[in-house]
């Protein structure tokens, strides 16, 4: 049975995935339909940036801590960051490559008028859910690992844990 904190965690959770899952849906189906791919594409590879420098900070930190729960917590939210890049770069080739078909082939819409051809435009779902696969993923390593810094620490504790480093080094 779970805990009062940690059921209201995951309520929480619940609640910030969701509202994450209908922005961003919301936010590229309007791109999509209306062709305008500029600002996915801009805004795409910083937030990449921000899933690759996560990863790595999480990697770095599960290796130096030391050996107990909150450093399996914590390569354990690394492995879930890892795979949520990967989702979210494999949504950003495959949608720029969609949209390189559409260019090639010539591929119009227009959102004023639409026809039977905007049907094609739901090929950009599977990029989409891709990417939203590797937002929300990268949002679940996040909240593992965040019950471990809204505790308050205190300078004693801080003390014991690089002495403790000192120790092994």
């Amino acid at each position: 049975m779970q805990t009062q904190p940690t059921r209201l965690r995951h309520y929480a959770f619940v609640a910030l995935s969701i509202a994450t899952a209908v922005v961003f849906l919301t936010t590229v189906a309007q791109h999509v339909y209306t062709m305008n791919f500029g600002p996915l594409a801009s805004l795409s590879l910083p937030v990449l940036a921000v899933f690759f420098t996560f990863t790595s900070l999480l990697y770095i930190r599960g290796n130096t801590i030391a050996t107990g729960r909150s450093k399996v917590r914590t390569l354990f939210a690394a492995e879930i960051s890892m795979q949520a890049t990967v989702y979210y770069l494999t949504g950003i080739v495959a949608g720029a490559s969609l949209y390189g078909l559409f260019q090639i082939g010539e591929f119009t819409f227009d959102a004023a008028r639409p026809t039977w051809s905007g049907l094609l435009l739901l090929a950009f779902a599977l990029p989409s859910s891709l990417m939203l696969m590797g937002l929300l993923s990268l949002l679940r390593a996040a909240c593992l690992i965040s019950p471990q810094f809204l505790k308050m620490t205190s300078p004693y504790e801080v003390s014991r844990r690089i002495e403790r480093r000192r120790a092994f080094a």
